[in-house]
Order: C-alpha cells, then sequence, then structure tokens
C-alpha cells in the first residue's frame, strides 16, 4: 500500500465536523501533516519530513539566488534524499487506476495539524454526508461494535482471528 493509499487511514476514528458526497473537513489524530493528490493515474503524495525538507532546501536556494527551476530541483532532490532514508515520506504514481470507489478521478487531502480534509470528485462513498461528529450514508470498512462484542472479547485486534476462525469453522477454544 502506497502512502498516497495510507493517508486516507489519518481520518479513522476522527470527529467528522462536515462532510458532504465529495467534501470533507475532519478533526482527527495522528500525523501533523500531510498532502496527497490524485488526477486520473497520476497520483503524488509528501509527508512532513519530506515537505520540511523540500521548504528548507527551497529557502536555500533562494538565497544563493537561484531561479525557479533552481529553486524546484533543489526541493525535489531534497524531498528525494528523505525517502531515501524513510521510504513512507514521499510517493509518486504514474499507474494508478483513472477511477476507483476510494479516490474517485480526482481527489486532494490535506492534513494540517488536528484538520483532515478531503475533497473527491465525482463523490465517492467514503465521505458520505456528516456534521458534528456524527456520519452517515458513508461507506464503513469497519465492523460496527457488537461483532467484536459477539465472542465476549472486545479486542478489535483480535476480528482477524476470529473471521479466520468461523472461516475454517473450527470452534474457539479457552486460552488460544
Amino acid at each position: 500500500m502506497s502512502f498516497n493509499d495510507e493517508i486516507n487511514v489519518l481520518k479513522a476514528g476522527g470527529f467528522p465536523v462536515c462532510a458532504c458526497c465529495c467534501s470533507e473537513c475532519t478533526f482527527a489524530g495522528g500525523e501533523n501533516f500531510a498532502l496527497s493528490a490524485k488526477f486520473c493515474c497520476f497520483s503524488a503524495g509528501i509527508g512532513f519530513k519530506a515537505a520540511v525538507a523540500a521548504a528548507a532546501a527551497t529557502f536555500g536556494a533562494d538565497q544563493m539566488g537561484a531561479g525557479k527551476a533552481g529553486k524546484a530541483a533543489a526541493a525535489i532532490a531534497a524531498a528525494g534524499i528523505v525517502d531515501q532514508f524513510d521510504p513512507n515520506e514521499c510517493d509518486v504514481n504514474f499507474c494508478d487506476s483513472c477511477w476507483d470507489s476510494d479516490r474517485g478521478c480526482c481527489e486532494v487531502v490535506c492534513k494540517v495539524c488536528c484538520c483532515y480534509y478531503e475533497l473527491q470528485c465525482p463523490p465517492g462513498t467514503d465521505i458520505g454526508m456528516g456534521a458534528c461528529g456524527i456520519r452517515c450514508c458513508a461507506q464503513d470498512d469497519e465492523p460496527p461494535e457488537q461483532e467484536y462484542m459477539q465472542y465476549g472479547m472486545g479486542a478489535k485486534a483480535a476480528l482477524p482471528l476470529l473471521r479466520a476462525r468461523v472461516a475454517l469453522d473450527t470452534p474457539l477454544q479457552e486460552g488460544a
């Protein structure tokens, strides 16, 4: 899974302030900065460390009198160097699908401090409608809490194990 796909995980468990089919603003924890964009089959994303490195390189190039091309080259080089040390900081893809149900054809996602903002065209099923912490009409990959409680465990981490056992028709055993 690429950085561009993982950025959508940032809104999980967030507090939807306002969501209306193609646009959403949510208060969420996690990373302080992330930016991702998709247009047709091209997508790009950048995390906090790569963004800081690119900004510092651009500033340094500007102080040395570089033009626009020099500043852009310095920013790309700095982001690339950071990406070599942390592969999840910068991602560029030219072979994404032109449209998918999660990201649509065009999408921009920005996370700054606690504010997560997503804009998508055409509207997908992952945004839905929402306001003041309540979300409806959105596809939810997370099963309801009752499914966790069905086996009396209450731990979300145990759900994959439970599903695997149910799929194999093996009974649950104490201490397993």
